[in-house]
């Protein structure tokens, strides 16, 4: 790692607040104005950065996890016997243990833990491991469904045999069989398979699209509350200021009556 690389590594694990103008004064003393293209983590982003620098032992803890639901989801579609359900709760065990650290690392630096925040935190988490999540994440990232299974290799299903259809006394004692309705059937439980399989892609499709809108939604809302608590900050220090003023006006008042 050179020196640079370490530089960037500190900034993503020193303050939120402080973090822009640490990154402008990396650039100009390494005289990397490129430097300054950094981008500032969100706070979900921060404080999942915090896990992989100061509490790597519980973010490894979940990473472990996460490859065991792998790998039992992988046993599972190549045909091997695995405890899916075993893993799974293991994985949201270890997700719930390691978004109480985020917790306390938010409230250890002074920032509001809100249900928004922690919901961002959680659902980074439920993705890791990602190749985006290397201590420097600058947002929080989204669950993509089964997109963690990719790569498996499902166990080969035995092919129909088709027979075709037999002609006569002759082709039925050829066939063994005087019709081939059995396999139509079956081929007809293939494809109604097939088409269910299709219909539960589009709508976990459209849940998760639901799921996302409404996540973007909740986000917008939270920054417009962030800034609305800011313009409420400043219109009340607006208002000391003027009843200080006042005060002040009075007790001059006073003193001339």
């Amino acid at each position: 790692m050179t020196d640079i690389d370490a530089a960037i590594d500190a900034l993503y694990q020193g303050p939120l607040d402080a973090f822009t103008e640490a990154r402008n004064a990396l650039a100009k003393a390494a005289k990397r104005p490129d430097l300054k293209t950094l981008a500032k983590p969100s706070l979900p982003a921060w404080a999942v950065n915090q896990l992989h620098w100061h509490r790597r032992a519980a973010l490894d803890r979940l990473l472990a996890a996460a490859e065991g639901v792998r790998r039992a989801h992988g046993d599972t579609l190549a045909g091997k016997a695995a405890d899916v359900a075993a893993a799974e709760q293991a994985h949201r065990d270890a997700v719930k243990a390691t978004l109480a650290e985020a917790r306390e690392v938010l409230a250890a630096a002074g920032h509001p833990v809100t249900q928004a925040t922690l919901d961002a935190v959680r659902d980074t988490l439920q993705v890791l491991p990602s190749p985006d999540a290397n201590g420097r994440l600058v947002k929080s990232l989204a669950p993509t469904g089964f997109a963690a299974l990719a790569g498996f290799a499902v166990a080969e299903r035995p092919a129909l045999r088709m027979v075709p259809p037999s002609t006569g006394a002759t082709g039925a004692a050829r066939s063994g069989r005087g019709t081939t309705s059995d396999d139509d059937d079956a081929a007809a439980r293939a494809l109604a398979a097939r088409a269910a399989e299709r219909e539960a892609r589009e709508r976990r499709k459209a849940a998760e699209k639901a799921v996302e809108d409404t996540r973007a939604a909740l986000r917008r809302a939270e920054i417009a509350l962030d800034d609305a608590e800011r313009v409420l900050k400043k219109r009340r220090a607006e208002h000391d200021l003027a009843a200080a003023a006042h005060q002040r006006a009075e007790s001059a008042l006073k003193q001339l009556s």
